[in-house]
């Protein structure tokens, strides 16, 4: 449920007081901080089922796909160096030109599997 456009720009003047634990203050703090919220506002979002998005989850997923892009400008300058060096050097070290397509094929396959894990984690999120 979206949050109504109306809503957002009333003045807001009412007031609740609410007696917390020690504890509920707490997790409700940690919480809030956990979406980027005021405590104010987390409580207002989840009282009126407005949604919640986690700050924690959105800095995972960033960093996933910034270790895909990682990635995929690793496997890039692999195929690159192969494709400059298949003739002067029969292999790399320890490592054959076939080694290394397997190994850059395993890197493109873990970055389809982070992809994949990111939309999973945004799909679900945008369900909840």
């Amino acid at each position: 449920m979206n949050e109504p456009k109306n809503i957002q720009k009333e003045k807001r003047t009412m007031h609740i007081d609410t007696r917390l634990t020690q504890t509920e203050y707490e997790v409700i703090q940690r919480k809030s901080k956990q979406t980027g919220l005021s405590a104010s506002e987390y409580i207002r979002r989840v009282c009126m089922n407005y949604p919640l998005k986690s700050v924690v989850d959105q800095a995972a997923i960033k960093d996933m796909l910034n270790i895909r892009a990682d990635m995929n400008r690793m496997g890039g300058l692999y195929k690159k160096f192969l494709v400059e060096h298949k003739d002067i050097m029969p292999n790399l070290g320890k490592r054959s030109y076939i080694e290394i397509n397997r190994i850059v094929d395993r890197i493109e396959a873990r970055q389809e599997e982070i992809l994949q894990i990111a939309q999973r984690i945004i799909k679900k999120k945008q369900r909840i």
